[in-house]
């Protein structure tokens, strides 16, 4: 009698461990899709800040001119036919950047994506001076709508719980 309660503790167990090991990779490797569907207040962009946070997580297909970075901060590199490289980039201190023209003008925004600066990498000069902001998210999404859009669609989803678990982060 006491085996067969050990025996259904231990598998009932396992089987939670399962589930919520499952949850956890499908909310971290579906976060793109869930974030395009998720309520959020305006300026907020969870579709960027979710694709390049959850960067080794999420599908990283083979696009011609898209390559992508892993040491230590997650990039997405997009070349243009031009040879210039656009990036957008996720630091683990809460930061977001957009690199255009090869870094010869880098964006950064917070852990809200609210702007804070930009760099001048020909002049090593740092501004705080207001930019059109619609425009530079206009311009990451040029860079990394290829990889958005090859995002696939979970196979059970769980958007009620990346909306409560994100209700916060993204309002």
């Amino acid at each position: 009698m006491l085996k067969k309660v050990v025996l259904s503790v231990f598998i009932g167990f396992i089987l939670i461990v399962l589930g919520v090991g499952y949850g956890f990779f499908n909310l971290k490797s579906n976060s793109v899709y869930y974030a395009q569907r998720t309520p959020h207040k305006a300026g907020v962009e969870p579709v960027l800040m979710e694709l390049v946070r959850n960067l080794p997580w999420v599908s990283n297909p083979d696009i011609k001119g898209i390559s992508y970075d892993f040491d230590g901060n997650n990039i997405i590199h997009n070349i243009d036919s031009a040879g210039k490289d656009n990036a957008f980039t996720y630091y683990p201190r809460g930061e977001y950047q957009y690199y255009y023209d090869n870094g010869v003008v880098a964006y950064n925004f917070d852990e809200n994506f609210e702007y804070i600066g930009t760099f001048y990498g020909d002049t090593s000069e740092y501004s705080t001076k207001p930019v059109n902001v619609s425009a530079i998210k206009r311009d990451i999404y040029r860079t990394v709508q290829p990889v958005i859009d090859a995002q696939p669609e979970p196979l059970i989803n769980l958007q009620w719980i990346y909306d409560w678990v994100n209700k916060d982060r993204f309002n």
